[in-house]
């Protein structure tokens, strides 16, 4: 067994989990005060399917935006971890990193999904569709998740290009990471 392996995983997994929640929750909580006349909690509680359909989307949405962001800070951080000749402060900065790529990658892809879905909705006048949703028009909901989740695929590898060239991690090999010799 490969004891710094299994580490690195279990780092992983409890960072991919913390950054995760955090992430959803926040991007949850800006979301919910940006779409206007919906009170998205109040909705929930009475079983608005529309509403919960719309909220599920957006952060499945986020995710889909920010997962390469994500593994690549997960994966270099793994790769710190393994590093025989890092100190301390490698790692704080490794983390620093990390945290920000994330954040950043969490902030162009809220704004852009925030900016089309705005956009689309402005384009198509004869639906008000945060007035369908409120009223639990799930048709609705499930059109404008689809659009949204369309949206975030196609604004992925934008993202992602930008995010590399802001804040360019240095490429890893497989013997870098432990799996070549």
């Amino acid at each position: 067994m490969n004891l710094l392996l299994l580490i690195t995983g279990l780092v992983q997994i409890i960072l991919s989990v913390i950054i995760g929640i955090l992430f959803i929750y926040f991007a949850s909580k800006i979301f919910q005060k940006l779409t206007s006349g919906i009170n998205d909690i109040e909705e929930l509680k009475n079983n608005n399917t529309a509403v919960a359909i719309l909220n599920g989307t957006i952060v499945l949405s986020l995710i889909i935006v920010v997962m390469n962001s994500i593994e690549t800070s997960i994966t270099i951080f793994s790769s710190t971890l393994r590093n025989p000749d890092a100190v301390f402060v490698t790692y704080i900065k490794t983390a620093a990193l990390m945290l920000g790529h994330i954040v950043l990658a969490g902030i162009i892809a809220f704004s852009a999904i925030y900016l089309a879905m705005n956009i689309f909705m402005r384009l198509t006048k004869s639906l008000d569709e945060l007035k369908e949703i409120k009223e639990n028009n799930v048709a609705v909901s499930i059109y404008l998740g689809v659009i949204i989740v369309a949206l975030a695929l196609l604004l992925e590898p934008g993202v992602r290009t930008v995010l590399d060239a802001l804040i360019p991690f240095p490429p890893v090999s497989l013997k870098e990471i432990g799996l070549l010799l």
